[in-house]
């Protein structure tokens, strides 16, 4: 299609403005059944992967909302995006699978016509490359140890790995090093560690210099009502007492905190083993504390059926340990992706919505807020900008996965940058979508799927209107077991935390199931449900479209500690 002056647009928005400007002056029955044309995506890849874009669909000439689920991509489109992000495996911050998967959601997001940039920061990287254990006990037998996993940005040993003493600590608190260091561990430790009165047989710890160090790492035994107690409102009522019997022990929570590394490596020990206090199903790939600091001691983690067998030998002598994690670490750099789709506010003051999630992440869960914010984009590039009160600037963050000193976290990123965030008056965070519940009973049972739907928080700060508003809307999406949250320790629990930190009202839409970090075959695809998954990007894409339409009113300020920016 070309428009009256006979230019061809050069985009889906280009098309869609001109359209719009037809309609109004008449011209638009003259191309009316064409408005596929000048739209098509690119071929699909080949390799078999997923289309990297769905069936270009017709243009809309109304206004973006009420929105139906057939408004949007199908749950099968949905879906296949989905499949595509992981199938180059997980998106460590900054490996190939990343660095692909930010190329892939800029060109679809070109595709529908967004303004589409692209921002280097810098990121100091570590990605393992081979991990293993073996142990020699007292008889001379070596074995290899099964590993769950190993602890990221921990350390590196180089391919042949770090050989010690192996020295049980308990629970690794600096008292315990001091009591091993002094042939006194079985005081600290209590019973059953090595050195304890009741591991007869066995001299003493030892000191942990030159040896590594094996530790507990217990999980906290909560239950879902943690977030019933922050929530403002429950959605359904009756979803308050199935929470307070729900298990929601969650090793990403960080509760209590992973063992200490910066001790172990102060008392001279060369590695750690920490003993996750999970089932072998659960504990398998759990990519655990995933925003830490380098550490420069390596550290691999066992299940607890693989720590039991370790102080089981130990308790029958001396045990040697080689520990094996090598790891590339590098300077370079990785990129925000930012898609503006422009609408119809005042080019010199105009009012964005930003909608943000990031692109790094370990399985089909985490994180699959790319897809959906594609199929935001999707659904409204198919109207023309005079039909949107404000900008959509749609932020793909590229770092969530490691530690503020290693990178440029998304607050720091829009302060430098008030260029680009001018006019950001409220923000929606979207991360986890189609989760189903799996648990392992707060380690009493097998780890198994309860039936159940992961309890969905839909945090709110900074504006009385958006609490309003994502309640309002909670209800009727009727968006079940759902928790309208309180901020919670200077956060959003989760990428919203960024915006919201800046002063900016926001929402943020999360989910944190048992399995949300955990690195598997299959991605963890079978633990999602793409019905629900649809069902909840359309419950964004509703909340969105209302947030374009609220009023310039002076609850919803500019964003709050960008340089040259006040109130409305």
């Amino acid at each position: 299609m070309t428009t009256r002056d006979g230019r061809q647009p050069a985009s889906r928005r280009g098309f869609l403005d001109a359209t719009l400007r037809l309609a109004a002056s008449g011209g638009l029955a003259a191309v009316a059944g064409t408005g596929a044309a000048g739209c098509d995506g690119p071929a699909p890849d080949p390799g078999g992967a997923p289309s990297a874009t769905a069936a270009p669909r017709p243009f809309a000439t109304g206004t973006p909302g009420p929105i139906a689920a057939t408004d949007l991509v199908d749950v099968d489109t949905l879906w296949g995006w989905v499949e595509r992000m992981t199938a180059a495996g997980p998106r460590f911050t900054g490996s190939a699978a990343h660095r692909h998967h930010i190329d892939d959601l800029e060109r679809q997001l070109r595709d529908y016509g967004l303004e589409v940039t692209r921002h280097p920061t810098p990121l100091s990287q570590w990605l393992a490359r081979s991990w293993s254990l073996r142990v020699t006990d007292a008889t001379g037998a070596t074995r290899s140890v099964p590993v769950a996993y190993y602890r990221p940005y921990s350390g590196e040993t180089g391919p042949a790995g770090v050989e010690g003493p192996l020295v049980d600590l308990g629970a690794g608190a600096e008292a315990d090093y001091q009591a091993a260091g002094a042939g006194l561990a079985g005081a600290a430790s209590g019973p059953g560690a090595l050195g304890a009165p009741d591991a007869p047989g066995v001299p003493g710890a030892g000191s942990p210099s030159g040896a590594i160090v094996l530790v507990d790492a217990p999980v906290a035994r909560l239950r879902a009502s943690v977030l019933a107690d922050l929530a403002y409102d429950v959605h359904p009522p009756e979803a308050r007492a199935e929470f307070a019997a729900e298990d929601y022990s969650r090793v990403w929570l960080g509760v209590p905190p992973a063992p200490g590394l910066s001790t172990a490596r102060a008392h001279g020990a060369v590695g750690m083993i920490e003993v996750s206090d999970m089932s072998p199903a659960l504990a398998a790939g759990q990519y655990t504390p995933h925003q830490q600091e380098h550490a420069d001691l390596p550290a691999l983690r066992v299940d607890r059926e693989q720590g039991a067998l370790l102080r089981g030998l130990l308790a029958r002598g001396p045990v040697r340990a080689t520990l094996v994690l090598d790891a590339d670490r590098s300077r370079t750099t990785v990129d925000y992706l930012l898609a503006r789709l422009p609408g119809a506010g005042p080019r010199q003051d105009p009012r964005t919505v930003l909608v943000a999630t990031h692109t790094d992440g370990q399985n089909a869960l985490e994180e699959n807020g790319g897809p959906a914010l594609l199929a935001l984009a999707e659904y409204f590039s198919r109207f023309p900008a005079a039909t949107r009160r404000r900008d959509l600037l749609f932020m793909f963050s590229p770092s969530h996965m490691t530690a503020e000193t290693a990178t440029v976290k998304p607050d720091e990123w829009l302060r430098e940058h008030p260029d680009i965030t001018a006019g950001i008056d409220m923000a929606l965070a979207v991360e986890h979508l189609g989760a189903m519940a799996w648990d392992d009973d707060g380690g009493t049972g097998p780890y198994r799927a309860t039936g159940r739907t992961e309890p969905v928080a839909v945090a709110v700060g900074n504006s009385e209107t958006l609490r309003r508003l994502a309640t309002d809307e909670v209800r009727h999406s009727d968006l079940a077991r759902t928790g309208i949250q309180k901020p919670f320790q200077d956060g959003l629990y989760g990428e919203g935390t960024f915006a919201y930190r800046l002063g900016i009202p926001t929402i943020a839409m999360i989910t944190g199931p048992a399995y949300l970090l955990q690195v598997t075959p299959g991605d963890n695809l079978d633990k999602l449900d793409r019905d629900l998954l649809h069902r909840q990007t359309l419950f964004l894409a509703r909340l969105l479209a209302r947030m374009t339409e609220l009023p310039p009113i002076a609850e919803l300020p500019r964003v709050t500690g960008l340089p040259g920016t006040t109130p409305a």
